[in-house]
């Protein structure tokens, strides 16, 4: 008996392929030659298809995969392998001693990125404490935003905690020279003054 599933030879007496299993079976003819190739051409079909389909999934994968790295910045470890070899990095800590913030105020630093730089990232973490709830506000602002910020006028930070304790910042800024503004704003605190605890540092390949 031939399978017509696989093609496999199977005694005669057999209801089920020992090769597949499966219960498409023939007697021998003249042309049995023939529909085990077809079978076998078949199975070949099959098993191409297969391989489409994971390469198929593998090609979206690579593409989301890209596509969310775009977006979301390269970290240390994704940074551009040409700066990795061309450049040197360098790493600008931000000062890690407590900072005190006065109610209905607000402390900032300075973040210089100099010319030909790239991969900039300003990566850290920060607590604060004191008053109802040890909360403070965490932004990070290019130069414009930060004066349309500091007069009331709408602006867009490259980076925004919420009103938190404490925060992490893992964020990419623009390639080129450019000032930024690292801010902790405790102007919604009416009554109490907070201190903050920040360990960061502006990382760069130049």
């Amino acid at each position: 008996m031939i399978c017509t599933t696989c093609g496999g030879e199977t005694p005669n007496d057999s209801r089920f392929c020992r090769m597949c299993g499966d219960s498409y079976l023939v007697a021998p003819t003249a042309g049995g030659a023939a529909a085990r190739r077809g079978a076998m051409s078949f199975q070949l079909s099959r098993v191409a298809f297969g391989i489409a389909g994971v390469l198929l999934l593998a090609g979206a994968g690579y593409f989301y995969y890209a596509h969310t790295l775009s977006r979301t910045g390269r970290n240390e470890q994704a940074a551009n392998l040409i700066d990795r070899l061309t450049k040197k990095p360098h790493n600008i800590p931000v000062s890690s001693e407590p900072v005190t913030i006065n109610q209905l105020g607000y402390s900032y630093f300075k973040l210089d990125v100099p010319s030909k730089a790239s991969s900039v990232m300003l990566k850290g973490s920060f607590i604060a404490s004191g008053g109802v709830g040890n909360t403070i506000e965490a932004f990070i602002f290019s130069e414009a935003d930060y004066v349309n910020w500091q007069n009331r006028h709408a602006a867009n930070p490259l980076y925004s905690s919420g009103r938190v304790t404490m925060g992490t910042m893992h964020t990419e800024l623009p390639v080129g020279p450019g000032s930024y503004y690292l801010v902790f704003n405790n102007k919604f605190s009416v009554l109490d003054s907070k201190t903050v605890r920040v360990d960061a540092a502006l990382t760069y390949y130049q």
